[in-house]
Order: C-alpha cells, then structure tokens, then sequence
C-alpha cells in the first residue's frame, strides 16, 4: 500500500512539473501570432509613432500595416485592448504607462522614464501642444483663455502638468501670483469676476486628457469658478473644433490640445498654439508576455508595417 501511494505521489510530482514545463509562459507565447493594435488615423500619437519610427506615411495609410492590425478609438481603448489581448502590442501615452496594468518595453534598450526623456536617451517622444480660437463669442471668454494659457507656464500649472505626466522643465517659471501680475488690466479684472456662468470647452488629444483636466480643475479655482468641460476625442479635432470647419458647431472647442505638432493642413493664426509639455510614446505588451523587454526601431518597423521582412510571430521578435 505504501509502495502503491509513494508511485501515486512521484506520478502526481511528474505531471505537475510536465504541466509546468507546458505551461511556462515563455514557451506558449513563442509560437502565437502577433496581434498588432494601432490608433485611428485622427490620432496624434499614432502620427507621431510611424513618423518616429520611420514610417510617416502609416500615419494615415491602414493598408501599409500589418495584417492583424486592429484600429482603437483613444488612448484608453488601447490600454483595455492589449490588456484584454495576451498576444498584442500597441503604444500609449508615457503618461498613462503606470496606472495601465501593461508592459512597456525599452527601445534601443533605454527604457521608457521621464529622466530619459529629459536627458535625450529615449528617442520615442514627441511635445503635448495647445491651439486657442481665433475668434470668441465675448471678451470675458477670450480673457479666460488667454489666461488659462498663461497659467499653464506658472509653477502651479506646470505642477498640474507634472502630477499627470506631462514632462516640464520649471527652472525659470514663476508662481501664479507673479505671472497674473504680468497680464493686461482686462484679464486680471475678468479673473476677479465670478465666472460661474462661463464655460470653457476643452478637448482634442485623449493622450492629453489627463493633463487638461488636471489644469482645468485648478484653474478654475483662481478663476472665479470658470466651468471647464472636457471633450477628448483626438488630435486632430483640436484645430478642427478651435479654427477649422466645426468651430462654430456643437462640438466647437475653446482650447484643443494636441499630441503631435501643428502640421501644414491646420494654418493656425500666429499666436494661436503653443507647447505644452514633452511626452514619451511606449510599446506596450501584455504583462503576461515574457518573450522580449527590448526591440529595436528597426523591429517595430517590422512588426506594426507590412513586408517581405515583417515579423508576425513572437518568436521572431526576440
């Protein structure tokens, strides 16, 4: 009986370790294709991404990409996609990295932090940028904005920018008190109104969201309790909605933000836009993928764009 039971036991030992040698992460991952998750062509970031890594025309172009690619409609559409998807890649904000529950990967092997952006090492990144209307409805809304501006170049401001992301360098910035002092005699005066009938609409880049909401909130705060909304639906909505064809719509916008540069098909009046703050873009992976930590711009090239030389399987990205 002893015998009987001790045979049971190593049997039982053997399967477990056999089932473990199966089921070890690495090895299931390998062999299984590669799922490639891109954003819309509206997308800042995606145009930023494929002109980074070489490949601008992607930017608008789907049938330049991989096969398996699936479109995703925002930053948080892209987060839940690869985390719902074991075998899928895609890029998101460096802003939305920690709180993601994904993997970011080091490219070039420099990995994807705020001290290598600022120090010029991690080459995936690219300006979080703002665009103003041209044209208002009243002066208190144009003082408004033009005070919102100023407010984000303030140590406040910059600290709103900061605690969600957004890479800024404060050597040279001021507190709000000093920076309001430097205003025209309208603003400062719009400013000590109660503002609580005002609303201003903000939107554009869903990268930059976070960001916008973060400066709205304390904005309103010195601002008599300026309404502010938020209405994230992509960089290119943000001159379309300021000075473009939906300015005087329903979805018109008083700021839009934007998470790639102005481009020549957005003739912005001088002025109008500005910078923001700096952001990384990062690859991200499943965290249940342990097959690569590192690729290389050429592998991305590879992996999100079609070729003789695509790489489609994860083995074939190591």
């Amino acid at each position: 009986m002893k015998k009987m039971i001790l045979s049971l036991v190593l049997l039982l030992e053997f399967g477990l370790t056999a089932c473990g040698k199966k089921a070890d992460v690495k090895d299931s991952f390998e062999d299984k294709d590669i799922k490639v998750y891109t954003r819309d062509a509206a997308s800042g970031t995606r145009e930023a991404f494929f002109e980074i890594i070489g490949a601008k025309a992607a930017a608008k172009d789907n049938s330049l990409l991989a096969s398996s690619m699936s479109e995703v409609t925002g930053n948080g559409d892209m987060i839940a996609k690869v985390k719902a998807d074991h075998y899928g890649i895609g890029y998101i904000s460096l802003s939305s990295l920690e709180t993601s529950g994904l993997t970011g990967l080091s490219v070039d092997g420099v990995s994807p932090t705020e001290a290598n952006v600022l120090n010029g090492t991690y080459k995936v990144m690219r300006n979080f940028n703002y665009m103003v209307r041209s044209e208002y409805s009243s002066d208190a809304e144009k003082h408004l904005v033009d005070a919102f501006v100023a407010y984000m170049t303030s140590v406040e401001g910059l600290g709103a920018i900061a605690g969600e992301g957004g890479i800024v360098d404060t050597k040279n910035a001021k507190p709000w008190a000093e920076v309001v002092l430097t205003l025209s005699d309208e603003i400062q005066a719009q400013l000590k109104e109660d503002n609580k009938a005002i609303t201003l609409k903000l939107g554009g880049s869903t990268s930059v969201e976070k960001v916008a909401i973060a400066l709205g909130r304390e904005f309103s705060s010195v601002a008599g309790g300026v309404v502010i909304t938020n209405n994230h639906t992509g960089s290119g909505d943000a001159y379309k909605r300021t000075q473009g064809g939906d300015k005087d719509s329903a979805n018109a916008l008083h700021i839009g933000f934007l998470s790639r540069e102005v481009n020549s098909s957005e003739p912005a009046k001088e002025n109008t836009y500005g910078k923001v703050a700096t952001d990384a873009i990062v690859v991200v992976i499943n965290q249940e993928n342990k097959v690569i930590s590192n690729v290389s711009i050429e592998l991305l090239t590879r992996i999100f764009l079609k070729g003789d030389n695509s790489v489609s399987v994860w083995k074939d990205a190591k």
